[in-house]
């Protein structure tokens, strides 16, 4: 099964309330879909995940990094993260007009109970990251026990 774990909450309780607060001063402030925008404070990228029959497929937008700042890594608990950082050089000098980019620590987590963790495979072109979590094979053979 595969559930994604939108804050990290108990990792980091303080940034999930700083994001849930900006998502709902942007509610209130924009009166016209803001939904979208909501979603792009609570998510940090956008993802898509696909439940193939002997797989999930992982697409994440990624633009900007490098593969060198991309980090993805599974661990005992069945916990898939995904973690970029930007690094802006900061100018001291320079007098923005318009500072949109962001910079920082990028992270996102899913939970998924079912993978071969041995057969990941990880690639990333054109700013998007493609994982793919072979399921572990189930076993369908069914012994029937003889009632004396």
């Amino acid at each position: 099964m595969f559930r994604p774990l939108p804050f990290n909450l108990r990792e980091n309780a303080e940034k999930g309330q700083e994001m849930l607060g900006k998502a709902l001063e942007t509610v209130m402030e924009h009166s016209f879909n803001p939904f979208d925008k909501v979603g792009g404070m609570l998510f940090p990228f956008r993802v898509d995940v696909i439940d193939c029959e002997n797989c999930y497929e992982l697409f994440a937008e990624l633009p900007g990094f490098t593969k060198e700042a991309i980090e993805v890594s599974y661990n005992e608990d069945g916990r898939l993260r995904i973690k970029a950082e930007r690094v802006v050089p900061e100018e001291p000098e320079a007098k923005y007009l318009c500072h949109e980019r962001k910079a920082g620590v990028f992270e996102r987590s899913f939970l998924i109970d079912d993978v071969d963790e041995t057969e990941v495979s990880v690639s990333y072109e054109a700013g998007i990251l493609h994982v793919i979590l072979p399921k572990l094979e189930v076993k369908k053979s069914c012994r029937v026990f003889t009632i004396q």
